[in-house]
């Protein structure tokens, strides 16, 4: 199995890891299931509260060669403020008492609830992390809402026009590129399972009854954190017939603009466009490959980006302007 580097140690996985949480563990490990960020994108402490305030820097040339006798001018980078903040995702389990007593095992009948939940709290976050939007119900802009104009020059565009389309994010991770957000003082990486044991709560279908319920509750709270300006690139605007070679002198092209010295570049997209990289491994297995992450998992890479799947990234996507 592969070496875990230190951009890969500090996922929310790991952090709980160490942390010695076997609840949260069990959480984040059944939410990536469900939305794969979870594997490859460090968490980091919000620096205010459940807030992160960062300054993007823009960096360009700079300096210049003196001569004996001769000075030189001052140097200065551009900078900007972003904020982003956390949302809170939550979700109640409440079984029928009576039945998990009569399951024969009451523990693995809760168990089988949870984790189906959990899994479908995977799926939100997924979503949210695509298309999440400060102007609804959320804290902090999914990528799709960070890079949603052709015009930006992040964001490249495959000719595709109508509803038809999907994207492709490249993302170079790390502490000072591209990372998740977790509120500043959680030793639980913002992630919770409560037992609030057996309450009797109204009846949905008929609410003058009543009924003992086993109630949890789940919670995660998370944000995105765009560090640097370069650290994610969208591709956008693919149409469905899209030749996968085509696709993958696209993606390399894109690759090489972003930002140099993560130690970790991965790709998100849907099980579409990662059928056709698998199809172009056959012919391009020098640039197209299957290897291990450093989980173990066989994967598909094109050069080092791992390519991971992100089915909230819709193949129906409108045309971006």
């Amino acid at each position: 199995m592969a070496t875990l580097n230190m951009t890969d140690q500090m996922t929310a996985l790991e952090l709980v890891r160490r942390a010695q949480a076997p609840e949260p563990f069990k959480i984040i490990e059944l939410m990536s299931l469900t939305n794969e960020m979870l594997i490859d994108i460090p968490a980091y402490e919000c620096n205010n509260g459940t807030k992160h305030i960062t300054v993007q820097r823009a960096i360009g040339p700079m300096g210049e060669h003196r001569i004996y006798n001769q000075g030189v001018g001052n140097a200065a980078t551009q900078t900007s403020k972003v904020e982003d903040g956390t949302a809170i995702l939550g979700a109640y389990s409440k079984v029928d008492e009576i039945m998990l007593q009569h399951s024969g095992n009451r523990n693995a009948a809760r168990q089988s609830e949870a984790v189906g939940i959990v899994k479908g709290m995977g799926l939100t976050q997924a979503n949210m992390c695509i298309n999440a939007s400060k102007l609804k119900t959320t804290e902090f802009d999914g990528l799709a809402i960070r890079l949603n104009k052709v015009d930006n020059k992040n964001v490249f565009s495959m000719g595709g026009t109508g509803s038809a389309n999907t994207s492709i994010y490249l993302c170079a991770v790390g502490p000072d590129l591209f990372h998740f957000i977790y509120p500043k003082g959680s030793k639980t990486v913002g992630v919770s399972r409560q037992d609030l044991g057996v309450q009797h709560v109204p009846d949905e279908s008929d609410p003058k009854k009543t009924l003992p319920m086993a109630i949890e509750y789940f919670e995660a709270q998370y944000g995105l954190s765009v560090r640097h300006q370069e650290a994610v690139k969208r591709i956008c605007n693919i149409p469905a017939g899209i030749a996968p070679e085509e696709l993958v002198d696209k993606i390399i092209e894109v690759r090489r603009k972003l930002p140099q010295g993560a130690s970790t570049y991965v790709m998100y997209s849907n099980a579409d466009i990662l059928v056709k990289l698998d199809k172009a491994a056959r012919d391009k297995a020098n640039v197209v490959h299957t290897q291990a992450d450093p989980w173990g998992k066989a994967i598909t890479h094109v050069r080092d980006l791992r390519c991971r799947q992100m089915d909230a990234i819709l193949s129906n996507e409108a045309a971006v302007a």
